[in-house]
């Protein structure tokens, strides 16, 4: 497909993006920024807001706009596996695919749990995801006049960070809701880089089938890490039960010995999808292990060139699965 039949065909069809990142990192402002209006709930709180995926249609610009907003990574009331099921649930129950992924990242300090959000996407999404990426950069407000590219050279993982997703960003300043031109102006920005990635994508957008064979990859790198020791961990979680039901002595320390357990299983499973995240993007030869400026960015182009070795993406995601694994199964298993 030409470039002009690919911005022909992107401005005549819903534009479709989906909204990702931590929690609190402002996906639901972005969004409602987009709109010029309230489409998605906001409100001050400690804890995550957003539990379902939901989805908000409008016209931009003139132009149609249909948004997915979609729970945080690291959500303070659903577990990881619950986090990343429902996540999932945005491009089965919204077809036939998004053009864009909006990873939303705060400007401000940048957090473990920011570097391991590209971690998750990639091991949810898959390898070829990166195509289908941009950085949101949310509260631009704090950069306070200065250059973001100056910000960026003050931060080598965030650097690395952007350049894992084709070096692509924009910023918004979710401060301030009102549709003033100035906040106009961005958004339109914002729509026309989204353009260039549907036209480099030729006028493609990321489809169930890539979902479902992340999703197999995923699975399949999980069943090898786990194996009998995920059938360990079940035993455990059933032998807990039994004990509960047989005696209400002790209430107290039980209590706090299963929250501990779950505190303990839930770092598991945050570390373990960011491990495999990481290590299909390795066997997939996104990124290396060493670290650089400017080397992730020419891995993803030279991936968009060739053929995906699954065997390697499940390796890589088995190798990096299994030291997470080996570093907590004396606190699962025993």
């Amino acid at each position: 497909m030409s470039s002009e039949n690919a911005v022909s065909q992107a401005e005549s069809e819903p534009l479709r993006m989906i909204l990702l990142g931590r929690t609190g990192t402002g996906r639901s402002s972005s969004g409602n920024t987009i709109f010029g209006r309230s489409a998605f709930w906001v409100e001050a709180s400690p804890r995550s807001i957003t539990t379902k995926c939901r989805r908000q249609t409008g016209t931009v610009g003139g132009r149609p706009v249909s948004i997915v907003d979609t729970p945080g990574f690291f959500h303070t009331n659903l577990s990881p596996q619950e986090v990343m099921a429902e996540v999932g649930q945005c491009i089965r129950l919204y077809p036939p695919g998004p053009h864009i992924f909006l990873v939303t990242v705060q400007l401000g300090r940048f957090t473990q749990e920011e570097r391991e959000t590209l971690e998750w996407i990639k091991a949810m999404f898959g390898s070829e995801v990166s195509r289908f990426i941009m950085v949101l950069f949310t509260w631009g407000d704090q950069l306070q006049g200065k250059c973001i590219e100056d910000f960026l050279e003050e931060s080598q993982e965030l650097s690395e960070f952007v350049h894992g997703c084709h070096g692509r960003y924009h910023i918004f300043d979710n401060s301030g809701q009102d549709e003033t031109s100035e906040c106009s102006q961005k958004v339109m920005l914002l729509l026309k880089k989204v353009d260039v990635v549907v036209t480099k994508n030729g006028g493609g957008f990321y489809t169930s089938e890539m979902f479902k064979e992340a999703q197999n990859t995923i699975k399949e790198a999980q069943e090898r890490i786990l194996g009998e020791k995920g059938q360990k961990l079940e035993v455990l979680e059933k032998e807990t039960g039994d004990k509960e039901e047989q005696s209400h002595d002790s209430e107290m320390m039980r209590r706090e010995e299963e929250e501990a357990r779950k505190r303990a299983e839930k770092l598991f499973w945050c570390e373990l999808v960011t491990a495999i995240g990481r290590g299909a993007a390795e066997g997939a030869g996104i990124i290396g292990k060493e670290k650089g400026k400017g080397k992730a960015v020419k891995k993803v182009a030279a991936l968009a060139a060739s053929p995906l070795n699954i065997k390697s993406v499940v390796g890589g995601a088995v190798r990096e699965g299994s030291k997470v694994l080996s570093k907590h199964k004396k606190t699962l298993l025993h």
